[in-house]
C-alpha cells in the first residue's frame, strides 16, 4: 500500500501575541540565520491588508527557505510603544536575534530587497523547519 502523506496548511503570516513570544523570535536566543519579516500595527487600526498578496507571494518565492513572516500588535512589548500610535505598518527585519532593517509603511520593492540581501543560501531540511516551525508552541 502506499504511504499517505500529510498535507497542512500553511499559515503564511504567524501571530506573536505575547511578550516571551516577541523575545523568542527578536532577541539573542532566535534560530540560528532565519530571517523573520516582523509586521507590527497599531491596535486600533489593525494590520494592513495593502501588502497582504506581496506577503503570500514572497512566501511562496522562498518556501524552504529560512524564512518567516510574523504580525505583532504594538501592544504586546514596551519596545514598541513608539508604533502605538502610527496608522501605517512598520515592517521589521530580524536575523539572529538583530534588528536589521525597518520599513516604515507599505514599500514593496524595499521589502523584496531588504528580503533579497538577507535571507540565507540553501534550504532548510525537513527537521529544521519542523523545528522552527514549533518554536514556542511548548510548554513548560
Amino acid at each position: 500500500s502506499r504511504p499517505r502523506t500529510m498535507v497542512k496548511e500553511s499559515v503564511v503570516q504567524h501571530k506573536i501575541d505575547n511578550v516571551q513570544d516577541w523575545e523568542l523570535h527578536t532577541e539573542a536566543n532566535a534560530p540560528k540565520d532565519w530571517l523573520y519579516v516582523v509586521e507590527v500595527y497599531a491596535s486600533w487600526c489593525g494590520p494592513t491588508n495593502a501588502i497582504e498578496s506581496t506577503v503570500k507571494k514572497l512566501y511562496t518565492d522562498y518556501l524552504g527557505r529560512r524564512l518567516k513572516f510574523f504580525i505583532v500588535n504594538a501592544e504586546v512589548s514596551e519596545s514598541l510603544e513608539k508604533y502605538r500610535t502610527c496608522s501605517r505598518p512598520t515592517f521589521m527585519l530580524f536575523k539572529n536575534g538583530e534588528l536589521l532593517e525597518t520599513i516604515d509603511g507599505v514599500n514593496t520593492p524595499l521589502l523584496k530587497k531588504y528580503i533579497a540581501d538577507h535571507v540565507a543560501d540553501g534550504v532548510v531540511d525537513e527537521e529544521e523547519a519542523e523545528a522552527v516551525e514549533n518554536e514556542g508552541e511548548q510548554e513548560d
